[in-house]
Formats: C-alpha cells, sequence, structure tokens
C-alpha cells in the first residue's frame, strides 16, 4: 500500500470523521445535550442509546411509532459534549461479545444474558465521568457546568 493511499484513502477518511465525532476540542466547551435510555414497553430487552439537544420526552414521542407499545424513559445524563459521550457508548456497546444490534439501527440494541438496564445506565454515567476527565483535561469544561443525572425509579 503506497502513502498516498494510506493518507488519502477510504479508511484514512472513515478514521479523521470518527475522530472528529469523537474529540473534545482544547479550550472550547460544546453546547449542551442528553444522552437518554429508552426501554421498550412490549419487548423489555430492547433498549435504545440516543443523543437529543431537545427534551427527552419530545424525543420519545418521536420514536414511539417504531416500537409496539411505546418507549419508557429509563435514564438520562444531561451535561457538555453529551455528543461525544453517546458516540463513545455507542461504540462500546457495539463491542460488547455477544452484544446484539436491532434492525431498527446502529442506536437500538437487545440486551445480553444476565445484563441489565442498571448496568446499561451504569456505562453511560462511567462513559460521561470520563469525558468530563478528559474535558477537564483539555480546559473544555465550563467553570459552573455539571453532569446532571435522572433515573427512574425501578430501572430493572
Amino acid at each position: 500500500m503506497s502513502y498516498l493511499s494510506r493518507r488519502h484513502g477510504p479508511e484514512a477518511m472513515a478514521r479523521r470523521l470518527w475522530q472528529r465525532k469523537n474529540h473534545i476540542p482544547w479550550f472550547r466547551t460544546r453546547g449542551w445535550g442528553t444522552v437518554y435510555l429508552l426501554q421498550s414497553r412490549s419487548e423489555p430487552d430492547l433498549f435504545k442509546v440516543g443523543f437529543t439537544q431537545r427534551k427527552t420526552n419530545t424525543r420519545r414521542n418521536e420514536l414511539k411509532g417504531l416500537v409496539d407499545g411505546g418507549l419508557r424513559i429509563v435514564f438520562t445524563v444531561s451535561m457538555p459534549h453529551a455528543y461525544v459521550t453517546e458516540q463513545r457508548t455507542l461504540k462500546g456497546l457495539a463491542g460488547r461479545w455477544f452484544g446484539c444490534r436491532d434492525r431498527r439501527g446502529t442506536e437500538w440494541f437487545i440486551l445480553r444474558r444476565r445484563e441489565t438496564m442498571d448496568d446499561i445506565a451504569a456505562r453511560i454515567l462511567r462513559t460521561a465521568i470520563e469525558v468530563r476527565f478528559e474535558a477537564r483535561l483539555k480546559f473544555s469544561w465550563g467553570g459552573g457546568s455539571k453532569i446532571r443525572t435522572f433515573a427512574t425509579k425501578q430501572l430493572s
């Protein structure tokens, strides 16, 4: 493989695009957003992890038609750099052993055996804390910024 094809080929373009989506810039705080975890009421093993800058209820109502029985908001994290948090969480979920994606798209998954919604919510929160740590190191975390979470009383 030549030097030019390594730098300018399709793999290099995909790598640069992925780095841009998962990149926290130096000295700049990105806008706030929310990473949400939705669970299907009719299929309890089916869940979706996504990102929105609007109200989570509005986003849930838009997705209502994809699942019979509607969706339930299980967990949300509101913070700066939420899109980076969502992208890193999705990459981790897609890389799980025996983790299944659902036919509805890249943000829909099926719980593995012995996995609970608590585990998925903990994974999202852990990723949010890692993103906050990295943003603080790069001076990209605002002075009064916090990670704000919401969880339903019964996660399982």
